[in-house]
């Protein structure tokens, strides 16, 4: 009788260790999305502080390990090897082909922008006016999903420079410093924080704007992966509807543009 009450509170125990489970989130430094920390008085970018906040009260813990490489990333968290990728824009609406993600996104931007030196600043543009530019720096990101933005690279390949890999934003300010690129295109939270950095720069937002939406990725190859998007969509629905979302955008100078779709 002893016996089988010490076997019983074991495997209680060892049901509750499975429980509570240990996941590692793979991120790709792109600030102020992810952040390298000690470049950035300690900040490490919006989504890892909201996956945090997520966890906080939770029995799982969470880890975050640093790949430079944006595509390495999604491949690793494609072929199962990571528990999922802490951050990157949605291709298709709200999800993304071939991979698992919350349905409520940390956020969304809206239209699209360059980072020129001030000499190249319009207060405004349109897609017909990048026509001015010899060489226009780009990332595989949200700005590619605009139809007029797909149609311009695509009848002008030779202006236009794809920049992967390690390091990307530095690698891009250097383009731009020796004259390598013009222009770079992205997301306008992204050039907008950029220029409280390096003021030498400046942006210039385009009219016509589309609507991208953020967050994590799993692999659905994983069995754990469906578990861990209902955490964090249940965990983003939490914060946006207490404020504590809108408060750590807004550490990073971003609104909450989905504040009133609490879903």
């Amino acid at each position: 009788m002893v016996r089988m009450i010490v076997v019983l509170l074991f495997c209680s125990l060892c049901q509750s260790t499975v429980r509570a489970e240990d996941y590692e989130f793979i991120w790709n430094p792109y600030c102020p999305y992810t952040c390298d920390a000690h470049l950035e008085n300690g900040k490490e970018g919006v989504a890892i502080d909201i996956i945090k906040a997520v966890f906080k009260e939770s029995k799982h813990t969470v880890s975050f390990k640093r790949i430079d490489s944006w595509l390495r990333a999604k491949r690793l968290v494609k072929s199962g090897i990571s528990d999922g990728m802490a951050f990157t824009f949605y291709q298709h609406e709200k999800t993304e082909e071939g991979f698992l993600t919350p349905k409520s996104p940390m956020l969304m931007i809206k239209g699209f922008a360059y980072l020129s030196f001030k000499k190249n600043q319009m207060s405004s543009f349109k897609t017909a006016d990048l026509g001015r530019f010899n060489a226009i720096g780009n990332y595989y990101g949200a700005v590619n999903s605009n139809s007029r933005l797909a149609r311009y690279f695509s009848e002008n390949p030779h202006k236009v420079i794809y920049v992967t890999g390690a390091n990307i934003l530095k690698r891009v300010r250097e383009m731009l410093t020796i004259g390598r690129i013009d222009i770079w295109l992205d997301s306008p939270d992204l050039l907008h924080y950029m220029v409280t950095k390096f003021p030498q720069f400046s942006v210039s937002e385009s009219l016509d704007g589309n609507k991208e939406y953020a967050g994590m990725l799993f692999s659905p190859k994983k069995p754990k992966s469906e578990q861990l998007a209902a955490i964090m969509n249940e965990g983003i629905q939490r914060l946006r509807k207490s404020g504590e979302l809108e408060k750590i955008l807004a550490k990073y100078g971003m609104p909450d543009r989905l504040a009133d779709n609490t879903q």
